[in-house]
């Protein structure tokens, strides 16, 4: 009997292991399509994320890390949808987004990734609709806050912080000196916690470099923007309009 239990022991325990591998395994799968989605602006990879991403958050057994990284992937198509200026795919995929970024909300109420996600989700829909700054900017900036509050070293959450400084009018709490010393922080956040392969990475070293041009440091926007490219060499928009933009000064 001894024998049989160990036997079982060990065959559980070998299970659980199999399971964590593959669940490591789609995380980066998932992790290496999303960065390639992003350098090729391609709305048509990140909507076959985002069909992945609905069937695991339709899941009631799926594991919280798989949730986080799904609804991430949504985030990513509306970002995306943001970037292309593609508003039918935008409002196709919005109310069911936010509809399960509610939902993981209300599950896991300390997370610190939720709530920059839900953040990040507010400011599409505010570039979308600018408007919705009159609604959303607050409550985004509260959602800023608690992500950092429970998690004061997460590169995502400056990277949304810092974003929302560059994007805020000045007159409402905008500082684009302060984007730029969080987009710097972030950025070095990511790299600190060997985060370089996430497509939030490269977005913050692009922004940095847009800050920096805004604020007449051309030299200091050009390595951004090559930075940026040594790391997603096929980024239509930095090789083609950013890099040039300031090449030229």
């Amino acid at each position: 009997m001894r024998t049989l239990a160990k036997i079982l022991s060990i065959s559980i325990l070998i299970f659980n292991v199999n399971q964590l591998n593959a669940q490591e395994n789609k995380l980066k799968q998932w992790e290496k399509k999303a960065f390639q989605a992003y350098e090729n602006s391609s709305i048509f990879m990140w909507k076959q994320l985002a069909t992945q991403a609905d069937q695991v958050l339709s899941k009631a057994n799926a594991d919280k890390e798989s949730k986080i990284a799904a609804i991430k992937l949504k985030y990513g198509l509306l970002y995306g949808c943001l970037s292309n200026q593609d508003k039918n795919t935008y409002e196709q995929y919005l109310e069911k987004t936010l509809e399960q970024m509610n939902t993981l909300l209300e599950e896991y109420p300390k997370s610190s990734d939720l709530y920059c996600i839900s953040a990040a989700l507010m400011s599409v829909q505010m570039g979308f609709t600018p408007m919705k700054g009159m609604t959303l900017g607050s409550l985004s900036g509260k959602h800023i806050d608690q992500s950092i509050k429970l998690d004061s070293l997460s590169a995502m959450a400056w990277r949304q912080y810092a974003g929302s400084k560059y994007f805020t009018p000045k007159m409402w709490g905008g500082d684009i000196e302060e984007a730029i010393k969080k987009y710097e922080y972030s950025i070095k956040l990511y790299e600190k916690q060997n985060l370089t392969q996430d497509w939030t990475y490269v977005d913050a070293i692009v922004w940095l470099g847009i800050a920096y041009r805004k604020v007449g440091k051309t030299e200091k926007a050009k390595a951004a923007f090559e930075k940026a490219l040594t790391i997603a060499p096929e980024f239509g928009w930095v090789k083609n309009q950013l890099l040039p933009s300031v090449s030229e000064l």
